[in-house]
């Protein structure tokens, strides 16, 4: 399937892919770079906001969603980078 880069270099990742990597709504993507090739990975925005409230008993501060789920995205791309680089 083809997408067009803007001059900014973004693209918009078609419908029918976002339906089937699950990341409709509220999600991101990771860059997987294998060798000359990139695969690209959903991360569905649903899977923080079924924990969201879960460890309240637990915390010692409020911390707003938005940033667990910045932090959230931060660890999971780098594992993935981490796993998704070749030499």
């Amino acid at each position: 399937m083809y997408a067009k880069i803007s001059k900014k270099g973004q693209v918009t990742i078609p419908k029918q892919i976002r339906k089937k990597l699950n990341i409709e709504k509220e999600g991101g993507v990771l860059f997987l770079v294998e060798g000359n090739n990139i695969k690209i990975k959903g991360i569905p925005g649903s899977q923080a906001n079924i924990l969201a409230g879960s460890l309240k008993k637990y915390a010692r501060k409020y911390v707003p969603l938005n940033k667990i789920r910045e932090k959230v995205k931060e660890k999971v791309a780098n594992e993935a980078a981490g796993e998704g680089l070749s030499d």
